[in-house]
């Protein structure tokens, strides 16, 4: 069974990743980019997406912002046909508390850099912004609306990790072990 963390980042993505880790399972979290890379990659060339992940157990932070590539959204529904045995979270938050963080996010870096790919100003991605946090929350929901015992939404302000070890309940998950890294 695989875990996919199908949030954004600056949801817990790290939290979350070192959580599991922690908790002995094989995990992933962004790897510079390489996952979203490979991820698509593999897609387009019709093979297994988590070809180059064989022992991978948990991944997080799919994404290749360089590339615009997010691949927790595009290739969430492959993940679900590819691996039907696996789990998926969707860790969120309150948006404008998210929208924030990402703005804060690198001193500011994130922000700037993505004004550059994207050609807009500060006011128009946050605006992008909240049309993705929508969109991919409601297409999450929808596509597991009828599969309840693969989803999870997890919300990093409110939710406790018992949630979380409740839903994974194969893996005897200590909740001491989890921490929030990266808090704003």
């Amino acid at each position: 069974m695989r875990i996919f963390i199908i949030g954004f980042n600056r949801t817990g993505t790290r939290s979350l990743d070192n959580f599991f880790s922690k908790n002995g399972l094989t995990t992933i979290h962004w790897d510079q980019g390489r996952i979203a890379r490979k991820i698509k990659k593999n897609h387009d060339r019709d093979i297994p997406i988590l070809k180059d992940y064989p022992d991978t157990l948990v991944f997080s932070d799919m994404e290749d912002y360089k590339r615009l590539n997010y691949a927790h959204v595009t290739y969430f529904k492959d993940l679900y046909h590819q691996y039907p045995d696996s789990k998926f979270i969707l860790n969120t938050r309150d948006i404008e508390n998210w929208i924030n963080s990402r703005n804060n996010h690198l001193k500011g870096w994130y922000v700037k850099e993505l004004c550059k790919l994207i050609g807009t100003d500060k006011d128009g991605l946050n605006i992008r912004w909240r049309n993705d946090y929508y969109s991919h929350h409601k297409e999450v929901s929808d596509f597991f609306k009828d599969k309840p015992n693969k989803l999870v939404i997890f919300d990093i302000e409110t939710d406790n990790i018992q949630k979380i070890i409740n839903f994974i309940s194969e893996y005897n998950l200590d909740k001491k072990l989890y921490e929030h890294i990266g808090k704003t």
